[in-house]
């Protein structure tokens, strides 16, 4: 029986093609510091208005009033109640998750889609509260938007798990892990608003998705370069679909609570 000689390359298992890593194209961040200034400078306002903690100074500022919204139309509050603090710790904690994830994400995303998206998930979150509760929502804080930040971190690392690898999916479940302890948290102690954290989370994920960067390889320079396919003008549809969805959840919300008002006049 004939063989190869031996150290033949036939005896040599196959070379295994090398992984190329190549830097992603990121953006330099703005809107995370413009907005960790704004909910600063609120809150400050807030207590040289008389209190982060009081009733009076929340609403006149423009908190998450349900009676304010379905008396008076007030829907504006669904926005402004996402720059209002109750407290210093609520302050700090929402502070410090907008600094670490929304840096991150206004980086990988750019800050149209990153404004866009943080923007339209504290409005849903806002939305759920004052859908769930109704006249008994009094509400405030960027939770809502942050948690949106959030289910946009982990949008992203979904979809391009396999392109990232080991690493991909260890940001995956820590993100996952976050996001299970958080809202663990807020359901077993009072006078957080989980809602909004859902309702935030669940719109940041979908428009974070819609709007994530798809990448490819532009091998046509000496150096290959990594291109996000991509923008805001060519993805428009998915904030005008969040934007329509938005709306009509507003005008159903106040159709149905204003509902229940008459019913028991």
């Amino acid at each position: 029986m004939s063989s190869y000689p031996p150290n033949s390359v036939y005896d040599s298992p196959p070379v295994q093609p090398q992984r190329q890593f190549l830097p992603l194209p990121l953006s330099k961040p703005f809107f995370t510091y413009a907005l960790l200034v704004a909910i600063g400078v609120v809150y400050l306002l807030e207590e040289l208005l008389g209190g982060s903690t009081s009733t009076d100074v929340l609403v006149t500022l423009g908190a998450n009033a349900g009676w304010q919204i379905l008396l008076n139309g007030e829907v504006w509050r669904l926005f402004t109640s996402m720059f209002l603090h109750i407290g210093l710790m609520h302050l700090f904690f929402n502070g410090y998750a907008l600094f670490i994830f929304g840096l991150e994400m206004e980086r990988i995303y750019g800050p149209d889609r990153f404004i866009v998206v943080y923007v339209l998930a504290g409005l849903f979150g806002s939305l759920a509260s004052f859908a769930a509760r109704g006249p008994l929502t009094l509400s405030a804080g960027a939770s809502g938007a942050i948690f949106g930040v959030i289910g946009m971190n982990l949008a992203f690392f979904l979809l391009h798990r396999d392109s990232f690898g080991q690493f991909g999916r260890q940001r995956m479940v820590s993100t996952l892990v976050i996001i299970g302890v958080n809202l663990m948290f807020g359901f077993t102690v009072n006078g957080i608003d989980n809602y909004a954290h859902i309702g935030g989370l669940v719109a940041g994920f979908a428009l974070g998705y819609g709007l994530a960067p798809r990448y490819t390889v532009n091998r046509n320079s000496i150096t290959p370069t990594v291109v996000d396919t991509i923008s805001l003008l060519t993805r428009w549809w998915v904030p005008a679909i969040a934007v329509v969805l938005l709306t009509g959840g507003v005008y159903a919300s106040m159709i149905f609570w204003l509902a229940r008002l008459s019913a028991f006049r």
